[in-house]
């Protein structure tokens, strides 16, 4: 009988994860494991529970763990994953890409360095009422574009699921997430920014990662990471993230603030924000890092940025 119960409680924990194993494109999802990274017990659905090891890049072991294929994306099409079997834990939905450096392929980089960029994130609706609500709750499958701007060449697409049910204490977070392979063609001539690193790119006690979303309900919510990339000619980021908590009445907005960029100094001279652009050989703008942050070259000689 114990046998048994043992065997219902881990097949109950089973159930409430999920991975995602397989790449959809132009109406074709394709087989699982053959253009994303097959990370080291897969089989068991089990989230990464720490942002501070190699594991948040591509999950356990996806440094190494290269997929066979590597898929053609055009820039400015739809890209998605499947979800097996969905997500079910309340938390938000986010996309990187990460830039395979010269002399590599998507198929033998081991997703290190600064060379991430955030593509997509939501958020909830529901603030300070009974509940939060999530868009990606429930979903068997998840979709992004890969933006117009974006320059042709190889990259990992990291998609990635914050389960926050328990994230009221530090390591509660669960995150859920894989990296795909693929080679974006007909590309355009933007310059991904700000650029982070995983790891690096999260806090463990980042407000977006240790929080309880249960009691007092939160007001407002902001996912962890940098801003989501290109920034829209208005001076926001495309997405489905809710800015402001509600009123009478809760207004869902479809933008989120554009990348950190300068603001005036005590003397009236200007410095620029945490993973603002500082330099480049086309750049005219500050280049003063705010306290704390160095300006750094990310993409030399063409971009560089306060981190």
């Amino acid at each position: 009988m114990k046998a048994i119960n043992s065997l219902l409680v881990l097949a109950g924990a089973v159930s409430a994860h999920y991975n995602f194993p397989a790449l959809i494109y132009n109406g074709v999802t394709n087989a699982d494991w053959q253009h994303v990274r097959q990370w080291t017990d897969y089989y068991t659905y089990d989230p990464v529970t720490t942002v501070l090891t190699d594991d948040i890049r591509c999950n356990v072991n996806g440094t190494v763990a290269f997929a066979p294929s590597i898929l053609s994306v055009a820039a400015g099409s739809q890209l998605g994953f499947t979800v097996g079997p969905d997500i079910y834990h309340p938390g938000p939905l986010m996309a990187y890409l990460g830039i395979v450096p010269k002399g590599s392929t998507a198929a033998n980089w081991d997703a290190s360095g600064t060379a991430w960029f955030k593509i997509f994130e939501d958020a909830p609706t529901g603030y300070g009422t009974s509940a939060l609500v999530w868009p990606s709750n429930g979903d068997t499958t998840v979709t992004f574009t890969i933006p117009a701007e974006t320059p042709s060449g190889d990259y990992l697409i990291r998609v990635e699921q914050i389960g926050l049910h328990v994230a009221e204490s530090e390591g509660g977070a669960q995150f859920y997430l894989s990296c795909g392979q693929i080679t974006i063609t007909n590309g355009g001539n933007g310059t991904p920014s700000p650029l982070v690193a995983f790891p690096g790119a999260y806090s463990p006690t980042d407000p977006g990662i240790l929080i309880d979303i249960y009691y007092p309900v939160p007001t407002n919510y902001t996912p962890p990471g940098p801003p989501v990339w290109p920034p829209t000619s208005t001076g926001v980021a495309t997405s489905s993230v809710v800015t402001t908590p509600p009123s009478t009445s809760t207004v869902k907005s479809t933008t989120t603030p554009a990348s950190p960029t300068s603001s005036s100094g005590p003397t009236g001279g200007c410095t620029v924000a945490e993973y603002g652009q500082c330099g480049g050989n086309t750049y005219t703008g500050c280049t003063t890092c705010q306290s704390g942050t160095t300006c750094s070259a990310v993409s030399p000689p063409y971009y560089s940025q306060c981190l």
